[in-house]
């Protein structure tokens, strides 16, 4: 066997591309080197095309550091590709390739790139979102389409691992979303408040990108319910709805004084400055696979306020580092109120502390190698 042989081909959303999957792929495989795994990336030449990316950008302004090399190999939408980069994977003869599946524009490449596939090749899927949040004609088809491309899976939550296992005869492995390596190191919170130019009031914040299902408008509802001087609010990160809606919503409560919204993608360092500021990070969402947002709050040692659903509190109810509210915005305020007082919250710090060595990506990796 050739010694040079690469164990691992990860096909996958990486730089320069942007977002929580690129950054976690980068950990992930990053620890494959770690441990001694061959490891190569192919992500993508083409993956949305524009006139279906809602952002600004799909690419990424980060300077990851990266053990392995990537290639921009595939492009989604076009099948003359798909049987060539099946082709160039015999060619490289991996033992294993991991397709990462978030989005049912993946489906058919990544069949048709498994279907020509040598059956000597193992091939497994790693699952973040297995229902996408919007809806997608044919969605259900297309994902019948892609279980048959894999022999196994890997998800990050319990609740999309028995999903999964509810659509396949297939071994589907449930693990977690592990805490990504290389992140900004902790920043003191005067001087995270300092370098984001916040006054010195206690700040409660959403930070992520700004869809439906993340419960934004609930989030907002709620400030109406807390009357305590000393607490803003921020909700940062980029908006994929209309920035308009979210507006009037904070105009017609008359909460304009005590929401600060940063419209814009936020790179890592922005990210750890909103959460190091921050007394904690809310997450109302509606509907959740998991979060990449709740390991970057362990990281942090940040406490959590999350939405009572699956994918969401599932973690902070075993580690106990958070507060879980239930659907309506007085619930939400309630919640916050409780993870705000400085006992509970520094008890949730502690927590957090004692948890996140549970979410490593070594572990992870050992895991993955063996199945």
């Amino acid at each position: 066997m050739n010694s040079k042989r690469i164990k691992f081909l990860v096909i996958s959303s990486a730089y320069p591309y942007r977002g929580g999957i690129s950054d976690s792929t980068h950990s992930f495989c990053n620890e494959l080197i770690d441990s001694g795994v061959s490891t190569e990336v192919w992500t993508f030449s083409l993956l949305y095309p524009n006139f279906l990316f809602p952002g600004n950008t799909q690419y990424s302004r980060e300077k990851y550091k990266q053990k392995f090399q990537i290639k921009r190999k595939i492009n989604t939408i076009n099948p003359f590709n798909w049987l060539r980069v099946s082709k160039n994977i015999n060619q490289l003869a991996p033992e294993v390739v991991i397709l990462r599946y978030w989005s049912p524009i993946l489906c058919l490449p990544y069949y048709f790139i498994s279907f020509f596939l040598s059956k000597k090749i193992k091939v497994i899927g790693i699952v973040d979102n297995w229902k996408n949040h919007e809806k997608i004609p044919f969605e259900n088809i297309l994902r019948k389409i892609f279980l048959k491309s894999c022999t196994k899976f890997v998800s990050f939550s319990k609740n999309i691992a028995e999903v999964i296992s509810s659509n396949t005869k297939k071994e589907v492995l449930s693990l977690y979303h592990p805490i990504n390596t290389n992140l900004p190191e902790l920043k003191e919170k005067a001087k995270a408040k300092i370098d984001l130019n916040l006054e010195d009031f206690k700040y409660v914040t959403f930070v992520g990108l700004i869809r439906k299902y993340k419960g934004v408008q609930t989030f907002i509802q709620s400030i109406n319910y807390i009357k305590d001087d000393n607490i803003k609010f921020i909700i940062a990160g980029e908006f994929y709805d209309s920035l308009k809606e979210y507006k009037q919503l904070v105009n017609k409560l008359n909460l304009s004084e005590k929401i600060i919204i940063d419209n814009s993608f936020l790179e890592l360092n922005k990210i750890r400055d909103y959460i190091c500021a921050s007394e904690l990070i809310v997450q109302p969402y509606i509907n959740a696979s998991q979060s990449g947002i709740t390991p970057l709050a362990y990281f942090y040692n940040k406490p959590l306020v999350v939405s009572k659903v699956r994918g969401l509190e599932e973690i902070i109810s075993k580690d106990q580092s958070g507060e879980i509210f239930d659907k309506t915005p007085e619930n939400l305020a309630k919640a916050i109120l409780n993870c705000i007082d400085k006992k509970r919250n520094q008890l949730y710090i502690s927590n957090i502390i004692k948890a996140k060595n549970n979410y490593s990506w070594s572990t992870f990796v050992e895991k993955i190698k063996k199945i």
